[in-house]
């Protein structure tokens, strides 16, 4: 592709084919046409699963997939002095840590709030059968005598903990917005 547009450059001045068109036509293309072929922000349009999810899940992948991006393709190719100024070094440690954070911290703990919870007990220990008064079968759930607070708090500890890492990050990336350019 590159030879032909040099090419075209060496015989008529022109880069690009579209650059024959009017400024207006060329934008139209690019913004309206191209995108139906080659979808812009592809990454992060992966992110959202084609299945329902709940949009306070969502809000936390599509946002963390944004510090990703940033970090892998952005921050990585040192186009930036991020000592040049205060502001900037405190972006970077934030990037820093909040990838840390979204890559390698928060699924050790959710692979650990995972493995807290408890076991399941056999089927036959968890239901009764019953007969309701239509003469039907029925199994009831048996209560195992253990409060909720007492059998799940590991569990509910560890949700806690990622929920306030998780709020963390994204408020601090609503603060550091105007950085995430290149």
């Amino acid at each position: 592709m590159n030879k032909i547009r040099k090419y075209f450059f060496e015989k008529f001045g022109i880069y690009d084919f579209l650059d024959l068109f009017p400024y207006s036509y060329r934008m139209y293309y690019y913004d309206n046409i191209l995108p139906i072929f080659k979808p812009r922000h592809e990454r992060l349009r992966k992110v959202i699963p084609r299945t329902w999810r709940d949009i306070s899940s969502l809000l936390v992948d599509v946002n963390f997939e944004f510090v990703k991006s940033f970090y892998e393709d952005e921050y990585k190719q040192n186009q930036i002095d991020w000592s040049s100024s205060e502001e900037h070094k405190n972006f970077e440690d934030w990037l820093i840590k909040s990838y840390r954070y979204i890559t390698v911290e928060r699924p050790i703990l959710q692979k650990r709030m995972e493995e807290s919870y408890p076991p399941l007990r056999p089927f036959v220990e968890m239901f009764k059968p019953i007969t309701d008064k239509d003469g039907r079968k029925l199994f009831q759930m048996v209560d195992d005598g253990i409060p909720y607070e007492v059998k799940y708090k590991k569990v509910n500890e560890l949700e806690k903990e990622i929920s306030e890492k998780d709020t963390n990050v994204l408020t601090e990336l609503i603060k550091y917005r105007e950085f995430l350019w290149t």
